[in-house]
């Protein structure tokens, strides 16, 4: 795996410049939220510095990129392919960056739809990509104060709110989705 200035590095070239702000936000809530909740700090920052490194990809070249390393793409991905940014950006810090902790890669793969038995790497990734400082829309204070207090409430608010922003407007949900929240009530 490359060391932290080549990561640097490396992201400050593919990703752009304001995205790269929203990431290096990610990292530093990440970072903070591991440490609350005893999970390890450093993976949970280079995860949320990495997670949206394919965020600025083409529909077109995450489907292409998507079938070219063997990335299953579900029938909701195939209809949004920017929900593909997750799993094409982890294989791409996997191929790219030399990461292979399988924890890291799966906070990037799912950190935008979660998924059923999320790890509390990837519910942190998840709510910090969510809930950064920067991020400003209603509800957002809601889940802020519950991530100081339980991660699952947390992580169970930015479903719920995400889950009824895209029912309101008529998208698409990926299974993830619904089985990450499904989970998290049983």
């Amino acid at each position: 795996m490359m060391d932290t200035a080549a990561l640097k590095m490396w992201a400050t070239g593919r990703i752009p410049s304001a995205r790269l702000a929203h990431c290096s936000r990610v990292a530093q809530l990440a970072q903070w939220l591991a440490q609350r909740y005893d999970v390890d700090p450093d993976k949970a920052r280079l995860a949320g510095f990495l997670h949206d490194c394919a965020r600025d990809e083409s529909p077109a070249r995450l489907l292409e990129l998507a079938g070219l390393w063997r990335i299953p793409v579900t029938e909701v991905e195939a209809r949004a392919p920017i929900l593909l940014h997750a799993p094409v950006g982890a294989e791409l810090v996997r191929r790219e960056c030399g990461v292979e902790d399988i924890q890291i890669l799966d906070a990037i793969r799912f950190h935008t739809t979660g998924r059923s038995g999320m790890s509390p790497l990837e519910k942190i990734v998840f709510v910090a990509d969510y809930a950064e400082p920067a991020r400003d829309f209603p509800g957002v204070e809601r889940v802020r104060a519950a991530m100081f207090e339980c991660l699952d409430t947390a992580v169970r608010l930015a479903l719920d709110q995400s889950l009824r922003y895209l029912l309101e407007r008529g998208y698409l949900v990926h299974p993830n989705m619904v089985a990450a929240r499904n989970a998290l009530y049983m």
